[in-house]
């Protein structure tokens, strides 16, 4: 869509110019809303009236002197200012494509269009100024927005109007156009604009590599709270392959790549007193690069980071690390009562977990040991969870339902062809009936991979996928969201690196499924 649009369609009031409504005092908001919502209004907006003899029909609405009404109006034109952050994004714009053009189409008479003129506004850079006030047309008229698509000479696909009046998007659309209602943060900075008109998919592998080895992680609710982790990392490394990305402390004590940027935490892994230890010679990873926050110091190693590494790290590095069978043999005796496999090798930490157990099953898949009938309760507990929909609620250490269905669909394509893998069919069920709830970005993103990894139909989710791509950031990131849980406190975790590139990972699966 980005190379289809040829030129933006500004509104003033709201949009580029900005007035504060605490200024007008000599009108309650009520009364104000009353004036601008009459007929005598619109008559002003197509130039049919003055200022003042408008105010004497306000007045006789009102039942107020038309001097206090002059008054209010005089009020709320002093108090416009310029969207400093949208103008800028107008110039970025225009850098990125030159040939794009910029309008302004307003309602406004023609006594106050003389009065904004004198603000600090770049009126050399809009190719073609409409004011209602003199072309005799007011939004959201139909013949209004059909003049602007004649003068333009643009065709109205290639148009995109930007108003903060739902009427008047709802109007332009009719007439073919695209349209940004301006109701939020992200559409008065411009930031959606920005994902309108320039592709997704450079921005964000552009935001990962100015951001290498620094896509810490963060706790909700506590932002000023950085620490950097190893199971974040291991995730980017799978989604990306680009080991430049991220930063990783190995079992051995290793440390790979060098974390740029400062956390919270101070120490790595390992420089103090209650070291987080990893053990079976080295083979068992932590989930803390650094030392543990929100929970215990002593943070054994766990079977989702362990299975995590196994499953991300490229062939020339697993002659570097414990062969699999050593760890796979440890993940199949460390059970609990029930025969299932957990998170934590340590007997202080008896906790299992059905996205972890995901995890496990497919280092086993992965390595060639789908058959062992020692992971047959553990299967045999994801698929239960699966059918019940068991984490539709998330659990101690998922905050969200999609981690699990997105653990389950990666499951799901690394066992194809095995009695699991039929077992798991309810996953394409279970995702289409979350499809199109609200969630965070995070989650949101990673609804949509597992939706691919199992070939629903695009059509099904295109409105999330428009949601997330609606979220990307003017860096070119995503928010961080959340995805996993601190155990001990519930607190929630997210990684902006991390949702980016789950983000990325969407964008490229949906260019190949078209």
């Amino acid at each position: 869509m980005a190379s289809e649009i040829k030129a933006l369609v500004f509104d003033l009031g709201g949009v580029l110019l900005e007035w504060d409504r605490q200024s007008v005092t000599d009108l309650s908001p009520m009364q104000f809303l009353t004036i601008m919502n009459s007929t005598t209004w619109h008559k002003l907006d197509r130039g049919l009236l003055t200022v003042k003899e408008a105010c004497k029909d306000f007045g006789s609405i009102l039942g107020v002197e038309p001097p206090v009404i002059e008054t209010a109006l005089e009020q709320a034109q002093l108090s416009l200012h310029v969207n400093t952050q949208l103008v800028q994004t107008i110039y970025d714009l225009i850098n990125l494509r030159p040939d794009l053009k910029v309008y302004v189409m307003s309602n406004i008479s023609r006594e106050h269009y003389k009065m904004v003129q004198q603000l600090p506004l770049p009126w050399d850079i809009f190719s073609n100024i409409f004011v209602s006030g003199i072309d005799g047309m007011r939004k959201p008229d139909l013949c209004f927005f059909q003049h602007v698509i004649q003068q333009t000479g643009v065709h109205p696909h290639q148009l995109v109007m930007i108003d903060d009046t739902v009427e008047n998007i709802c109007a332009a659309r009719s007439q073919g156009m695209h349209g940004v209602l301006v109701d939020d943060k992200a559409s008065k900075t411009g930031a959606t604009l920005l994902n309108l008109l320039q592709d997704p998919l450079p921005r964000a592998e552009s935001f990962l590599k100015n951001n290498a080895r620094n896509h810490n992680s963060i706790i909700e609710g506590h932002e000023d709270i950085i620490f950097k982790d190893n199971f974040s990392q291991l995730m980017i490394w799978e989604l990306t392959r680009g080991e430049s990305l991220i930063y990783l402390k190995w079992p051995s004590g290793r440390l790979h790549g060098t974390p740029n940027g400062n956390s919270t935490n101070g120490d790595t892994n390992g420089n103090h007193d209650a070291a987080v230890k990893s053990d079976l010679k080295n083979g068992l990873w932590n989930y803390f690069y650094e030392k543990s926050v929100l929970t215990n110091q002593e943070f054994p190693p766990d079977a989702d980071t362990t299975s995590t590494a196994y499953l991300s790290l490229p062939e020339e590095y697993l002659s570097t690390v414990t062969n699999v069978n050593s760890v796979l043999d440890a993940m199949a005796t460390n059970v609990d009562s029930d025969g299932i496999m957990q998170v934590y090798f340590s007997s202080e930490r008896p906790r299992k977990t059905p996205e972890v157990c995901c995890n496990i099953l497919r280092v086993f898949h992965r390595y060639g040991h789908g058959s062992d009938p020692r992971i047959r309760k553990t299967e045999d507990w994801v698929v239960n969870c699966l059918a019940n929909n068991a984490c539709i609620d998330g659990n101690r250490h998922y905050s969200t339902p999609e981690s699990f269905f997105y653990f389950v669909a990666r499951l799901y394509n690394e066992c194809r062809g095995s009695p699991l893998s039929s077992r798991l069919e309810a996953i394409k069920e279970r995702l289409e009936e979350r499809i199109n709830v609200p969630t965070n970005p995070m989650s949101l993103a990673m609804r949509i991979y597992a939706c691919q990894l199992v070939g629903i139909d695009a059509k099904l989710y295109r409105k999330d996928f428009d949601t997330l791509l609606s979220l990307q950031g003017r860096d070119g990131g995503w928010p961080a969201g959340h995805f996993t849980c601190i155990g001990k406190t519930g607190a929630r975790i997210g990684n902006r690196g991390l949702t980016t590139a789950f983000a990325a990972k969407t964008i490229q699966n949906e260019r190949l499924i078209i």
